[in-house]
């Protein structure tokens, strides 16, 4: 396992797409901010407005989705591992391990990087105490959480159709339905149950860090769970 871990991990950062997508990510977002007075906000009003921009970033990563862990299955690269006698668990374990921490690398690039300028430049906003340095500690935590969650929709896309561009567009649909449903008639309570809603509730301080994270290991566990059971009963071709 520690192998295949490591292998995953050489790979990805090594991975050309994946830097290119780090630069149209951070291009794109200073291109969405651009003209706004975000840059003269504090870091904590900051980041609580970038995060209501953040469904743009979600589209993006599911692209890097297809293509990092789509073509796996597309080239049939990942059965080399299970060739070489390792189990399923194992290599989708370790794939999806290096997947998620690319995708939280991608969602949170941008918001890291200007919630640092903004800090900087006008200060946090917020008097810092014991307890607000907990609450960001555990909203840090949340926030790489649901990345997880939002990232397992590509892993189980993956598994399900094994070819790049459904692995592309399928999470892509959903995430629009997704910002549909958080725009209608039911988005205060959806929000509390979709990851990309908790991530705007959290950062405005409607739902607690505690919250995030259980609903983030819920979407997470059941995501990976499926993906697993789904890839295990797969017949290789």
């Amino acid at each position: 396992m520690g192998n295949l871990l490591h292998a995953e991990r050489y790979k990805l950062f090594h991975d050309k797409i994946f830097w290119i997508t780090l630069v149209v990510i951070v291009a794109f977002n200073m291109i969405v901010v651009s003209g706004s007075t975000i840059f003269s906000m504090s870091g904590h009003n900051a980041l609580s407005e970038i995060m209501k921009k953040e469904i743009l970033t979600i589209l993006i990563s599911c692209i890097y989705g297809g293509l990092f862990i789509g073509d796996d299955f597309a080239e049939r690269t990942l059965y080399h591992a299970l060739m070489a006698g390792k189990s399923r668990v194992s290599v989708l374990l370790a794939k999806a391990g290096s997947f998620l921490i690319a995708i939280d690398i991608i969602l949170f690039i941008f918001p890291l990087l200007l919630v640092m300028i903004c800090t900087v430049r006008n200060g946090w906003g917020i008097a810092l105490s014991a307890g607000v340095i907990l609450h960001f500690a555990g909203l840090i935590v949340a926030l790489l959480i649901l990345g997880f969650s939002i990232g397992a929709l590509s892993l189980l896309a993956a598994v399900c159709f094994r070819d790049v561009g459904r692995t592309i567009g399928i999470p892509i649909i959903l995430n629009f339905i997704t910002i549909l449903l958080l725009n209608g008639p039911y988005a205060t309570a959806l929000a509390h149950i979709l990851p990309a809603g908790t991530l705007i509730l959290m950062v405005n301080g409607t739902m607690s860090p505690a919250k995030g994270i259980i609903v983030g290991l819920i979407w997470s566990t059941f995501l990976f769970i499926a993906s697993a059971l789904i890839f295990k009963r797969a017949e290789l071709r």
